[in-house]
């Protein structure tokens, strides 16, 4: 058997923060490639990723990137602005900000938003049966 066929290589780290996304190889630190995501700010990046797709909320926008190459798939304006919780289920990709939920399909489009009309506003957990995410407590 091939050295190839038995040695797997070890998956692309990412990396985010300040709405920029790096792929890192894991084994000596180098920066693969790079994404910088639309509405810069100072704000931290959720992630999500999947096998496939590297899925990535900032503080205004949300992106999808190809995993492991960074190649850019589809970039949408958020529609509430703040620190993200992500929740990937089926063919849905929900965003929570600040007590408010969109949904995106998995090819950029919103679907819907709620704000939650005069129910407050904060950090927003996310779920369905066996597939959970918390939020960061800070906003």
């Amino acid at each position: 058997m091939s050295e190839y066929r038995t040695i797997a290589a070890a998956p692309v780290l990412v990396a985010a923060f300040l709405d920029q996304i790096f792929g890192v190889d894991p084994v000596t630190g180098r920066v693969l490639w790079e994404h910088k995501q639309a509405g810069a700010g100072y704000s931290s990046t959720a992630l999500l990723i999947t096998p496939a797709a590297i899925y990535a909320a900032s503080f205004s926008s949300v992106a999808c990137l190809r995993y492991p190459t960074g190649e850019l798939l589809w970039e949408a304006k958020a529609a509430a602005q703040g620190r993200a919780t992500l929740l990937l289920e089926g063919d849905r990709l929900f965003v929570a900000k600040q007590g408010e939920v969109e949904c995106f399909s998995l090819t950029g489009q919103s679907l819907w938003h709620n704000q939650f009309k005069g129910k407050g506003m904060g950090p927003v957990a996310l779920g369905v049966p066996d597939n959970v995410a918390q939020p960061d407590d800070k906003d």
